[in-house]
């Protein structure tokens, strides 16, 4: 048995893992409804995707509720100092996840997608893609924690591929943008469109890290 499994199966403290569970799923779908609302707004299908968009927002508040729950569980000494603190800071990144995926979402509401070329629209389907993706891997990665860190550690690497190249898509988006003819009000929240999306992609990229650092003072302990 490796090193990390032992330390998550020691006492209660494998409970820490299985409670993040509700809160990845809740982070994760925050991510996909933003990317459906994004979707059906650029086919121009608006009811929907204001439905989408909003539940986004909606998610976003039960994951906040869902931090202060767990909050209250850690702080009842669950696992030693050290690795509550590291579990919290976890936590923490993933309402961020969350959290940005809401903000971007009432940017979409006001964002009109009217008079943008299709290799525009079609790139910011891409990012918006990469961001589901991304969270997909990093709520995967998590999941193994307590199973195999090997496997969560090659997930964390994924996350950093993905991450990558949303900056890359976010650059081109941008050059695109530059080179069109979008109206400058309209061209800057196309801009901070695709960076809220690209933001995610960060905050994924951080909260691996995060993970990384518990699985080494776990493997050291």
């Amino acid at each position: 048995m490796s090193k990390i499994l032992k330390w998550f199966s020691k006492g209660r403290r494998i409970d820490a893992i299985k409670m993040l569970e509700p809160h990845l799923n809740l982070t994760f779908n925050s991510v996909k409804e933003l990317h459906e609302g994004i979707k059906f707004k650029l086919n121009e299908e608006e009811e929907e995707s204001i439905k989408h968009l909003k539940k986004a927002g909606e998610l976003e508040e039960e994951a906040d509720a869902k931090r202060r729950s767990e909050m209250r569980e850690l702080a009842k000494g669950v696992l030693p100092p050290l690795s509550r603190e590291d579990l919290m800071n976890l936590t923490d990144s993933l309402d961020r996840i969350a959290d940005g995926a809401k903000m971007t979402a009432k940017l979409a509401l006001l964002i009109s997608f009217n008079n943008l070329s299709k290799e525009i629209k079609d790139e910011l389907l891409n990012l918006s893609n990469l961001a589901v993706e991304c969270v997909k891997k990093l709520v995967e990665a998590l999941s193994w924690m307590n199973k195999d860190f090997n496997v969560t550690l090659s997930l964390i690497d994924e996350v950093e591929k993905i991450e990558e190249e949303s900056d890359e898509k976010y650059d081109l988006i941008r050059k695109l943008l530059y080179n069109s003819e979008v109206k400058p009000s309209q061209l800057v929240f196309i801009n901070e469109l695709a960076r809220g999306l690209e933001t995610i992609t960060d905050w994924c990229e951080d909260t691996g890290d995060l993970a990384r650092i518990i699985i080494v003072t776990a493997s050291e302990a």
